[in-house]
């Protein structure tokens, strides 16, 4: 159970109630949040278990970005996997070889992406409440969750 109960719910309900381009925007957030936690620990060597588990779940979510643009057609999806996939590689260097210029790179990578899928969301909502009342066009986002609906797991959290 939740340390903070209310927090809990009020994610459980972001996450039930949040679009494809939403729920990638959370995606993101959370390998960001894990990542920089990391880097916030990386010197200190009574820290290095907490570390190590930030950073895998910060790899375990970029997993899931790859996953969720993985054999998709178009040249964004292709982009988007191979950066992701970057970022992936970058994370798993740096907690195998306790790299923290890896991580560093990663880090600044998400970011980039996170800003722009922030702003992509942002201009979908403004879409979306236009005077003319026209609903908001459907993203082309990747599937969120990909890989872990596919196995019927649910074990992937945004919580720290």
């Amino acid at each position: 159970m939740s340390q903070f109960p209310s927090a809990s719910r009020y994610l459980d309900a972001s996450v039930t109630t949040a679009s494809a381009p939403e729920l990638h925007l959370m995606l993101l957030d959370g390998a960001l949040r894990f990542g920089r936690q990391a880097a916030q620990l990386w010197d200190a060597p009574d820290q290095r278990s907490e570390c190590s588990r930030l950073l895998r779940r910060a790899i375990d979510i970029a997993e899931e970005l790859v996953a969720s643009v993985s054999g998709r057609a178009s040249a964004i999806s292709k982009r988007l996997e191979e950066e992701y996939a970057f970022a992936f590689r970058q994370l798993a260097f740096a907690q195998l070889n306790r790299d923290r210029g890896s991580l560093e790179s990663a880090l600044r990578l998400l970011a980039i992406e996170r800003d722009t899928w922030k702003l992509a969301v942002e201009k979908l909502r403004q879409e979306g409440d236009s005077p003319a009342g026209q609903p908001a066009p459907a993203a082309p986002a990747p599937a969120p969750f990909g890989r872990l609906a596919a196995a019927g797991g649910s074990s992937l959290s945004l919580q720290g």
